[in-house]
């Protein structure tokens, strides 16, 4: 049976001022009906681009220069706008398209686009497209009477079954869905995947999910290809290129993953980035960051070959039939036998005895109203207005060169955390305890000292540099804020210790010569330079491509060690955190539910929320079959949080007792949790707990 999408040899040019761009060169993969296709790689790889080609919706500087693109055994490369529109476009191939929460449009309803886009495309009755969503809606679990609702009514998790509901509107054979989870935490995610997964078994269509997150493709897909530089390294069956990768792009990318099974295993950074691609791309374009390049992999582009034994599997480099070979003798073992994790002892909590920074019933509150008056009205005749409780009673205790950790999803406070523990915001109630000290008595002179011994590494390493500053002269500036000796072997120094090496190489350069990997590591190093005690990384690598967190987080681990140094590290994968931190607190809706060492708490979790976090995390792994986490809806309302548990209405072990507030019970060897299911009631205002019987959600 012929493919229904083949593309073939393709080639993609962008004019640029500064001359030709080659985004895309010598491309081919296929894809049969009813195919889930992943593809996969690293940002500016020519994935969207190559998407772009499909969906006829190139850039105008961009360009297919040579290949086809074939769809149902035509080719459709050279169709105008209107042919794709009046032949393609939503009728054969609709599109889930990056940041796919924010593509409705918030002016219209739901149901009132659904009829813009059928009329657009098809000769259908206002009727026939509502009943149609309706349908659709039923299909993803959206009750179909929100099919008028407006996108502002629907929470996260439901705008996205909307958007899916949407793309299959005018029953497509293919969606395109482009980095659709990339703005998602983990558990939106997990909800996004398993609407995905259950629509292959009651509707027939075919998937290209462009990620650069392979453990997804790798638990979603039936095939994939992987792209470097604008070529297909390597494509085949999912689980062929797991078991047997013969690029070694495509070994490295793997290795550089985490897995939550094995939180202790080395992970394998991706030195270098791609090259610029410019004019004729006749050489492999992976060769400069290969272990195992050989000259001729820079004299030519390697030739795309069947593994032999395998005709849907092939492979791009002139060393395929080595890979294996190669990786034995030169990269450290993998523990792949799927037994239990090869995590850290429980017990190897590299923390000292005393705290460096303590948090004692800390909260900050947020007033709802920005009226004036409302504000005036309120201090003047009395009466609270509901409060945001985004901190809400945190206790914790950072102690001396130790990394602690604070995990949860969207919302449930930790940035807040963050930025009160760095003076933005002034706590509602508690205290913030650093070294022996209340920060409440700082002065003038002493909040200048915990700014220097109190340093932050922010999520967004492209809009944290200044754009006007070499690396010499961001590294300098803080120097001169405090009054500390600037000299050009200290900043020399600090970048060795990052690792942008030769540090001579990197000192004088701009912002716009750095990598993302580099500009974070600059960051680093910024907050470094400092000699600080304690560092808040507020998700330091959830904006960098997966090569370049893994050295990164190999990194992080250990400047810790050789500065000493304390860290608090925001972040809502679990799978990141599990490679630096001694210990993990869970973070829901303000309150910590959770708090343990780290084996401790990936190994037996004991609240219910931090086994959800545990179940939606994606293995990178095609053998293994993961359960969908049993979370539905999202977070609750902060202003409307009632007495009893944060958690109780999305809780699959609620009780009657979850009316009440837990409080934090010892579970094990350091290990707390907030959970009624965990300590013992009967006496007082503590009544036992029973299961819920009022229809509440089990």
């Amino acid at each position: 049976m012929a493919p229904l999408l083949e593309i073939d040899d393709l080639d993609i040019t962008y004019r640029t001022s500064s001359g030709d761009l080659r985004a895309v060169t010598d491309a081919s993969i296929s894809i049969d009906a009813n195919e889930y296709y992943g593809l996969v790689g690293e940002s500016g790889c020519g994935k969207s681009t190559l998407a772009g080609a499909v969906t006829n919706s190139l850039d105008q500087n961009g360009d297919i220069t040579g290949g086809t693109v074939t769809y149902r055994g035509e080719e459709i490369q050279d169709y105008s706008e209107e042919e794709y529109n009046d032949e393609i476009r939503w009728k054969e191939i609709a599109v889930i398209p990056q940041s796919a929460m924010n593509s409705l449009n918030p002016l219209s309803r739901i149901s009132e686009q659904a009829i813009e886009v059928a009329e657009a495309h098809t000769d259908w009755s206002e009727e026939k497209a509502v009943d149609k969503l309706e349908e659709l809606f039923g299909v993803v679990g959206l009750p179909a009477s929100r099919v008028h609702d407006y996108p502002h009514q629907f929470s996260g998790g439901m705008k996205q079954r909307a958007i899916i509901a949407f793309s299959l509107l005018l029953d497509p054979s293919m969606i395109i869905a482009d980095e659709p989870t990339t703005a998602l935490d983990v558990i939106m995610q997990d909800q996004f995947l398993k609407h995905l997964d259950e629509l292959r078994e009651i509707r027939d269509f075919s998937l290209l999910f462009i990620t650069h997150d392979i453990a997804v493709v790798f638990e979603m897909c039936d095939s994939m290809a992987v792209m470097h530089g604008g070529q297909v390294a390597e494509r085949g069956d999912t689980t062929a290129l797991f078991d047997d990768p013969h690029h070694p792009y495509t070994l490295l990318l793997q290795r550089a993953f985490p897995d939550i099974r094995y939180p202790n295993r080395k992970l394998e950074g991706i030195d270098g980035t791609p090259p610029a691609l410019e004019n004729e791309v006749d050489y492999c374009t992976f060769a400069d960051r290969c272990p195992w390049a050989e000259p001729e992999c820079r004299e030519r582009a390697p030739p795309t070959e069947v593994v032999p034994g395998d005709a849907e599997h092939a492979s791009a480099c002139v060393r395929s039939d080595e890979v294996a070979t190669l990786a034995a003798r030169d990269l450290e073992d993998v523990d792949d036998d799927h037994g239990e994790p090869a995590g850290a002892d429980a017990g190897a909590d590299r923390g000292g005895d005393e705290s460096i920074l303590s948090l004692r019933g800390l909260n900050k509150h947020f007033s709802q109203s920005t009226n004036v008056l409302d504000t005036i009205r309120a201090s003047v005749f009395g009466g609270e207005q509901d409060a945001v409780r985004a901190v809400d009673g945190v206790d914790l205790e950072l102690k001396e060169n130790q990394i602690q950790g604070v995990i949860g999803e969207s919302g449930c406070g930790k940035s807040t955390l963050l930025q009160t523990l760095m003076g933005k915001y002034e706590p509602t109630e508690g205290e913030i305890v650093f070294d022996g000290t209340p920060v409440s008595s700082f002065d003038k002179a002493d909040w200048k000292e915990y700014r220097r011994r109190v340093q932050i590494i922010l999520q967004d390493p492209f809009n944290t540099l200044n754009p006007h500053f070499s690396v010499r002269e961001t590294l300098l500036e803080p120097l001169r804020i405090h009054d500390m000796e600037r000299s050009e072997e200290r900043v020399l120094d600090v970048l060795e210790q990052v690792r942008l090496t030769p540090a001579e190489e990197y000192i004088d350069r701009n912002e716009s010569q750095l990598s993302g990997g580099e500009k974070q590591r600059v960051s680093i190093a910024r907050a470094l330079i400092l000699e600080p005690d304690v560092i808040l990384a507020d998700e330091p690598v959830s904006m960098l491509d997966v090569s370049t967190q893994a050295s990164v987080l190999d990194m992080l681990n250990e400047l810790t060690d050789e500065y000493g140094v304390s860290m608090l590290y925001i972040s809502h994968d679990l799978s990141t955190v599990s490679y630096v931190c001694d210990r993990v607190n869970v973070m829901y809706l303000g309150r910590l539910v959770e708090s343990a060492p780290t084996m401790d708490l990936l190994t037996d979790p004991k609240h219910p929320y931090t086994r959800s976090l545990l179940q939606a995390i994606p293995v990178p792994d095609p053998h293994h079959e993961r359960e969908w986490a049993e979370l539905p809806g999202t977070p609750g309302d902060a202003s409307d949080l009632g007495t009893g548990c944060r958690f109780r209405d999305r809780c699959p072990d609620r009780m009657d007792v979850c009316e009440r507030m837990p409080r934090q019970a010892d579970v094990g060897d350091d290990h707390r949790a907030a959970c009624h299911l965990h300590y013992e009631h009967g006496s007082g205002d503590d009544p036992a707990p029973t299961a819920a019987t009022d229809g509440g959600e089990r």
